[in-house]
């Protein structure tokens, strides 16, 4: 119990000084790059969301008669419609403390989905 108490407050830390002067320099390094370079990719993946949204929207309209296929399609697109607004919302910072949260509460977890994509990213590169 003593522990949980612990962790639970690593989740709600505040950037301190030096988290804040650290990332000043990263942008003055980059010049903002990064920050444009994430804007640029949020923006690319939150649009190919919403159109694969669109699409499934438009495909499970198709069927004649509601079913279970036609209204699973449709609950899809919702949950693809979510996930570009998130994508499309989020902020650097955000992704990096949600992430790190993420981590600290599952950390078996995290292991293996990041050793399924490296796998995944590294049979990807090998092809080219």
């Amino acid at each position: 119990m003593e522990r949980k108490e612990q962790n639970a407050g690593l989740d709600n830390r505040q950037p301190d000084d030096r988290d804040q002067s650290w990332e000043r320099e990263y942008q003055a390094e980059l010049g903002g790059s990064s920050v444009s370079t994430f804007r640029q990719i949020r923006t690319t993946v939150a649009g190919k969301l919403q159109a694969a949204a669109q699409t499934l929207h438009q495909k499970a309209a198709r069927f004649d008669q509601p079913n279970d296929l036609s209204d699973f399609g449709h609950r899809a697109a919702g949950w693809l419609e979510r996930s570009a607004q998130y994508v499309n919302e989020i902020e650097p910072q955000r992704v990096k403390s949600d992430l790190a949260s993420q981590v600290r509460r599952n950390p078996g977890r995290s292991l293996l989905i990041a050793g399924a994509v490296g796998l995944v990213l590294g049979r990807l590169l090998r092809r080219r």
